[in-house]
C-alpha cells in the first residue's frame, strides 16, 4: 500500500496528465478551426449605414461595387483567413460622408459592413458659386443634387483665398453659430440666412423685420443672441420691427440700433444692457425708446 507522500505524488501525476489531455484537445479543435476557416468562403456582403440626418448621403450601393470590383478587397470566392478586414475599413472610411466603419464576418459568413455616416451643421455657398455641407467635424461634405437637408445657410465663403489656418478658424465660428441657432426654436426659424463679408464677419438676415444683424465674428454666441432677444421684445416691439436699418451687437453689453432719418442720414440709438441679459433680465435696459 503506497503511502500518504505517494498518494500525492499519484495525483500530481493525474492531474497533469489531464492538463495535458486538455491542452491537446484544444490544440486539435483550434487546428480544426484554422482548417475550416481556410475552407469556408464568404458568401455575401451587407451594408448597414447608422445615419441621423433626414436622408442619407451615403451610397450602399456605391459602396458594395466600389468592394466588389476592387481585387484586393472583394470577399466572396475567398477564405475567410484571406480576407484583408484592415484594407476593407480603410478603404470605406475614405468615401466623404463616412464618419467611420467597422467590418467583420459574422457566423454566417457574411461581411458585414457597418458605417456611421457625417452629421452635417451648415451648409455653405461659396463666392464663386459652388457650396458643401459643413460637418460637425469641419470636414467638407459634398452636396447630393438628390437631396437637401433643412439647417442653417451660409453664403459669402471666400473661394481660395484663405490659409489653412484661416479657413479652419472661420470654419470653426460657421459650427459655433449654426449649432447654437439649430438648437433654439426661436432663432432656427428668425434667422433665415448667414452672411460672411469681405472681412470675414458674420451678418445676419432675419426672417421676420429688415434690419440686418452685424454679428461680428462666431464668438460669444449665446451672449450677443440673448441681449438682441431682449431687444426684439423691449424695443422692436414697441417702435415695429421695420424702424431699424441695422442692428449691431459685435460690443459686450450693447446693441447699436441704426435707422435712416428723412433725410437720408444714419440716426444711431445706444442700447445697453447689462450683464444680467443671460439670464434674459429685462430691468436693466437703458434708452430703449429710440431718439428723434
Amino acid at each position: 500500500m503506497p503511502g500518504r507522500r505517494g498518494k500525492n505524488i499519484i495525483k500530481k501525476v493525474l492531474i497533469a496528465l489531464v492538463s495535458l489531455a486538455m491542452i491537446g484537445g484544444f490544440v486539435v479543435l483550434f487546428i480544426a478551426a484554422s482548417k475550416d476557416r481556410n475552407r469556408t468562403v464568404c458568401k455575401r456582403i451587407n451594408i448597414h449605414v447608422e445615419n441621423k440626418n433626414e436622408v442619407s448621403f451615403v451610397n450602399k450601393e456605391e459602396i458594395k461595387d466600389y468592394i466588389i470590383h476592387n481585387k484586393a478587397l472583394n470577399p466572396y470566392g475567398k477564405s475567410l483567413s484571406d480576407l484583408n478586414i484592415r484594407e476593407i475599413t480603410e478603404a470605406v472610411g475614405k468615401f466623404p460622408w463616412v464618419k467611420s466603419a467597422q467590418v467583420y464576418v459574422d457566423n454566417e459568413n457574411t461581411l458585414q459592413v457597418s458605417i456611421a455616416e457625417c452629421e452635417p451643421v451648415a451648409r455653405v455657398f461659396m463666392n464663386d458659386g459652388n457650396s458643401f455641407y459643413l460637418g460637425e467635424d469641419g470636414k467638407e461634405l459634398p452636396m447630393n443634387g438628390n437631396f437637401a437637408i433643412r439647417m442653417p445657410v451660409f453664403t459669402g465663403f471666400p473661394s481660395g483665398k484663405l490659409s489653412d489656418t484661416e479657413d479652419s478658424a472661420l470654419m470653426a465660428q460657421i459650427i459655433n453659430i449654426s449649432r447654437y441657432i439649430s438648437d433654439d426654436a426661436f432663432w432656427g426659424a428668425q434667422i433665415a440666412q448667414i452672411n460672411i463679408n469681405a472681412n470675414n464677419q458674420f451678418e445676419l438676415i432675419p426672417t421676420v423685420g429688415n434690419a440686418l444683424i452685424e454679428f461680428g465674428d462666431g464668438n460669444r454666441v449665446e451672449e450677443k443672441l440673448n441681449k438682441l432677444l431682449i431687444f426684439y421684445q423691449k424695443g422692436l416691439n414697441n417702435v415695429g420691427w421695420g424702424y431699424y436699418d441695422t442692428l449691431d451687437v459685435r460690443y459686450k453689453g450693447q446693441v447699436v440700433a441704426t435707422r435712416k432719418s428723412p433725410s437720408g442720414s444714419p440716426v444711431v440709438d445706444s442700447v445697453l444692457t447689462e450683464d444680467g441679459y443671460k439670464n434674459k433680465d429685462t430691468s436693466t435696459l437703458k434708452n430703449i425708446t429710440p431718439n428723434d
